[in-house]
């Protein structure tokens, strides 16, 4: 029986994570027991309120997620985005066979309601295999039988992600900043709490079904959002265009290197736009979209 004041218990998958992290503060301020499931098998021993679950090894996740009245999918292979798909961290095993086994467990386990954190830029059709993986993920979800909700970030940002704080990390040693196609592409940076605050409403019973986009209140370039990261560091860089005849013998290159920063399929992912359509989200849940450079001084100073 669910205590007095509580809303149930909610189960975060990938709940260590950067995502998956906000999503348990967000759920804890609203009023959910939390269950945090992880892949690591001794994080799980030592603390409290953890359970062991591998989206690898369907065995698992019945148990991790026992008991729960909501799941939370937030979680991403080691290293992501660059994929090792001989040790099966890919976005196929994780984001597409994944959730199918995470949805069947899920429903095995008598959960009512699940939550599903993807990402901006899926179609219904998608033709480039990141998204097909993506998708594929989405449809279990939509087809599970639970109520349901499907969140896609823009470009998340943070004081643990590990896009532009890598940036700012190797700027560190670099005398300029080198972007493929010179960061042209675009974006709609979110804040990670902004995202951890719509999963927490999501979760509600009775809330709003479907898909929804969410991305930050300002739509910019990949070259704008590092520079103005920089420039707050206190570590500006002058931008070097990298051509993509350049950037993916580099990517190839570099990807034989342990704790590579950028493989083929990572770059082809980087150069993507990721903007968001607001409007079925902002017509359904209640949100304040923190403003990029707010959110970037909360954490990154000087």
């Amino acid at each position: 029986m669910t205590a007095p004041g509580k809303r149930g218990t909610a189960a975060v998958v990938g709940g260590r994570g950067f995502i998956g992290g906000a999503c348990v503060e967000a759920l804890r301020e609203a009023g959910w027991d939390v269950v945090v499931v992880t892949h690591n098998a001794r994080a799980a021993a030592r603390h409290e309120g953890y359970r062991w679950g591998d989206m690898l090894d369907p065995t698992t996740l019945e148990p991790a997620v026992e008991g729960a009245d909501v799941v939370v999918q937030s979680a991403n292979f080691p290293d992501y985005p660059f994929e090792k798909p001989r040790q099966r961290h890919s976005f196929l095993e994780y984001d597409g066979l994944g959730t199918e086994r995470l949805v069947r467990a899920a429903r095995a386990a008598g959960v009512r309601r699940y939550v599903y954190v993807a990402g901006v830029g899926v179609t219904e059709n998608p033709t480039k295999p990141y998204f097909q993986a993506i998708r594929r993920g989405e449809l279990a979800v939509a087809d599970s039988g639970m109520e349901h909700a499907v969140v896609r970030p823009a470009f998340v940002y943070g004081p643990r992600d590990n896009g532009i704080n890598r940036i700012v990390r190797a700027c560190r040693y670099l005398p300029v900043l080198p972007l493929p196609e010179g960061g042209r592409q675009n974006h709609q940076p979110v804040h990670v709490d902004d995202v951890g605050d719509l999963v927490a409403q999501a979760a509600a019973a009775g809330a709003p079904e479907g898909t929804f986009e969410i991305g930050g209140p300002e739509r910019m370039t990949m070259r704008a959002m590092l520079t103005a990261a920089l420039r707050l560091a206190g570590r500006s860089r002058p931008v070097v265009d990298i051509a993509d005849r350049v950037a993916r013998p580099g990517a190839h290159l570099l990807a034989r290197l342990p704790g590579p920063l950028i493989t083929p399929n990572a770059l082809d992912f980087m150069l993507e736009d990721f903007v968001a359509d607001l409007e079925p989200v902002t017509k359904h849940y209640r949100l304040r979209l923190t403003p990029f450079l707010d959110g970037l001084r909360s954490y990154l100073v000087r």
